[in-house]
């Protein structure tokens, strides 16, 4: 976690700004193979963990923080709450409504529409989240 701080990223960017434009594969790794696999074993999902196979899908695991930020509201607050990482606390406002058009309208055309891409929902979640 101190890699954060040592970066000097801490004045400019949030937790989602993070995620999205760091670059920072390794922190995201971690932090969605251990929400996936205490989700897998709430839920009795143990399918789920086979997704974290693929170890060199970065942009999987960039995207699978936010569906995780969506579904999982215990992580959800996690992220909305943290500020041991040396970031940005996350606006309220902004996020109140990128988090409803993650929900409302990203996720689910994510979910539903197989012809949509990794790359296609990575971009919709920076277009909203900026937009916002």
């Amino acid at each position: 976690m101190s890699d954060i701080r040592s970066l000097g990223v801490g004045r400019s960017m949030d937790l989602f700004m993070y995620v999205l434009y760091s670059g920072d594969e390794k922190f995201i790794q971690d932090m969605v193979t251990k929400i996936v696999q205490e989700v897998a074993e709430e839920e009795s999902c143990n399918e789920l963990v086979m997704v974290l196979n693929n170890r060199e899908n970065h942009l999987m695991y960039r995207c699978l923080f936010f569906i995780m930020v969506d579904f999982h509201s215990k992580f959800r607050y996690w992220v909305l709450g943290e500020n041991a990482l040396g970031l940005q606390p996350i606006c309220s406002h902004k996020v109140a409504r990128f988090l409803r058009t993650l929900r409302e309208e990203l996720v689910p055309k994510f979910l539903v529409n197989e012809t949509m891409r990794l790359d296609d929902f990575d971009r919709s979640v920076k277009v909203e989240y900026i937009r916002s």
